[in-house]
């Protein structure tokens, strides 16, 4: 089998797949993350189509390979890797539906049937209150924890952050029912984040994530051992060395990989593989790929008791759906798909008709 063909789509202007196509007509859908998506698609079309044409993409370590070390001299992580993401989740794809199998298969043995996930709210721009009816109706739809984010990373300590009063009205709206979990993206500075910490720890909050930018380690660090409640970290990971450096000096208490920022299938595997035991609870923002992904992964984990995050803004790939079938969501849970690969079937004529091209 030859790669014949490589095109990256960007659908709705946002949404960056992968079509790689083969000379025995299979074709593979890969997804990268929804940043920068036009960065994406050169890097896919200019650094990586040469690399892939007529490679067998049976060969998916060596292709990961060829890939990261022709990304290296510029730097490989942000927009490259997750290029890489969407080549590699294709490749993937070729290769189970080639096998006629689905992803959870190839990892190991299906021992979960569905998979809890968590509501994560985007918004920035809506009221304590309103935030607080959101947690109050996705806790009536089933889901036992809620993420906010309410803090504005682009202005470090702004003084608009309205994280408190947002725990503060959750809380009184719904009392404990429902775990709080607080996400700032590194807006604050070690000192903030350890005085608005003490503050979380008396709501009571499950988990405070990414308290101060990713770089700063050893605030991380300082910021973990100041505060009882769990401290998250690890989205911006790409590979198993970035959380190594992570564990060793920033030690937060929960880690985070995501598929589709690490480079794909290839090395998440290792990753998931490196944490080991450790308490994961896995980033997922786009609803897709990336979903079904982290889904087969979890399904043959039972070490991983903590629930899924799932995007819980509108998106138009599910409003105006690019597959003909869809992941089932029941009551804060989403069962995991037994169909070839991933379990999502797309339709590639209606991708390419919503492909925006500048």
């Amino acid at each position: 089998m030859k790669i014949t063909e490589v095109e990256c789509l960007v659908i709705d202007g946002i949404y960056p797949y992968v079509i790689i196509e083969t000379n025995e007509g299979v074709t593979g859908v890969g997804e990268s993350f929804r940043r920068s998506p036009w960065v994406t698609k050169a890097a896919v079309e200019t650094i990586f189509k040469e690399i892939l044409l007529n490679k067998d993409p049976l060969n998916y370590q060596g292709i990961w390979e060829l890939l990261y070390n022709a990304a290296s001299t510029c730097g490989p992580y942000g927009s490259l890797l997750t290029a890489i993401s969407g080549i590699d989740t294709a490749i993937w794809d070729i290769n189970l539906k080639k096998e006629g199998v689905p992803l959870h298969k190839k990892l190991g043995k299906k021992i979960r049937n569905s998979i809890p996930i968590y509501a994560s709210s985007m918004k920035r721009d809506i009221s304590p209150e309103e935030e607080a009816d959101r947690a109050s109706f996705f806790y009536e739809e089933g889901f036992s924890f809620y993420k906010m984010h309410s803090a504005y990373p682009e202005e470090v300590d702004s003084p608009r952050d309205k994280t408190l009063k947002t725990v503060e009205a959750i809380r009184k709206k719904l009392g404990n029912n429902i775990k709080i979990m607080v996400d700032v993206n590194g807006g604050y500075s070690v000192k903030k984040a350890i005085e608005v910490g003490h503050e979380l720890e008396r709501f009571e909050v499950f988990q405070f994530e990414q308290p101060v930018h990713v770089t700063d380690l050893e605030g991380l660090k300082c910021v973990a051992e100041s505060l009882s409640i769990p401290i998250a970290s690890g989205e911006c990971c790409y590979t198993v060395q970035d959380f190594k450096n992570l564990i060793e000096k920033g030690n937060p208490d929960i880690l985070q990989p995501d598929a589709i920022k690490t480079g794909g299938i290839t090395e998440f595997k290792k990753i998931m593989s490196y944490l080991g035991k450790r308490e994961i609870m896995i980033h997922n923002t786009q609803p897709l790929i990336s979903t079904a992904i982290h889904l087969h992964f979890l399904s043959i984990n039972n070490s991983i008791k903590l629930p899924l995050e799932y995007n819980i803004e509108q998106n138009s790939l599910i409003d105006n759906p690019i597959t003909k079938n869809s992941l089932n969501i029941e009551s804060g849970n989403i069962l995991v798909p037994d169909d070839n690969s991933f379990g999502l079937d797309f339709d590639i004529s209606i991708m390419k008709k919503r492909a925006k091209i500048i």
